[in-house]
């Protein structure tokens, strides 16, 4: 734009009232178009932000879908994992009531076999004209199933319903015992029996070394002569 024409435009614009209103017209009239484009850009602008937040509400509904999903299984694990705590409960009692009862029969069949031991061992003996009352022998130090003496023959021993051979070496052991804390219960000659319900061949073999007097509910299966013979 020359020179002359902006001098023209200037004074127009300070001397016709009417030029100057179009000019302002004008130049309102671009605010505006501008303002429009900007608020519809701002518009755009809005509406892709609003699908986008609309996009992550829906990602946000999904991810709490599956949640409570998850949720409902952990549940029903829980669920059954209590019902599997309450049966395992359930069994552990019925097998410590059983556990019981088999330790109670257990503890009922000992006392029946050492009462049934000296009753028959009683009974033996006054067949040979030796008349001894036998009972338990029990101290701090040990305990012996089989107990009683005459004076000149002392009985000592034990019940069992299996015999083993560890059961013979451990009844020996008992003795020593029984020797060094109160030797004064030992008169006589000691003779070691046992009375059993049924022997392993290795311990009858043991028994017989040692010279035990071996009993059994319907024999002897080592005489009472040979045990005492060797006390």
């Amino acid at each position: 734009m020359s020179a002359e024409v902006k001098k023209e435009i200037l004074r127009l614009l300070r001397v016709d009232e009417e030029f100057r209103y179009a000019v302002a017209g004008l130049i309102g009239h671009e605010d505006i178009r501008k303002g429009q484009d900007e608020l519809r850009l701002g518009l755009a602008r809005l509406e892709e932000a609003q699908a986008r937040l609309e996009q992550a509400h829906a990602r946000l509904e999904e991810a709490v879908a599956r949640l409570q999903e998850a949720m409902a299984r952990l549940q029903e694990a829980v669920a059954r994992l209590q019902e599997a705590v309450a049966s395992l409960a359930s069994e552990q009692r019925r097998t410590s009531r059983t556990l019981r009862h088999l330790i109670r029969y257990i503890n009922s069949m000992s006392i029946t076999l050492e009462e049934e031991a000296h009753s028959i061992i009683e009974r033996r003996l006054s067949q040979r004209g030796i008349f001894v009352r036998l009972g338990a022998l029990v101290r701090p130090y040990v305990e012996l199933d089989v107990y009683g003496s005459d004076g000149s023959l002392t009985f000592l021993g034990e019940t069992k319903t299996r015999l083993a051979v560890r059961h013979v070496k451990r009844l020996e052991k008992k003795i020593e015992m029984v020797k060094m804390r109160e030797p004064e219960l030992l008169r006589g000659r000691v003779v070691l029996t046992i009375y059993a319900m049924w022997v392993h061949p290795d311990a009858y073999e043991e028994c017989k070394v040692r010279n035990i007097w071996l009993n059994m509910p319907n024999k002897e299966l080592i005489e009472l002569e040979q045990a005492i013979s060797k006390a």
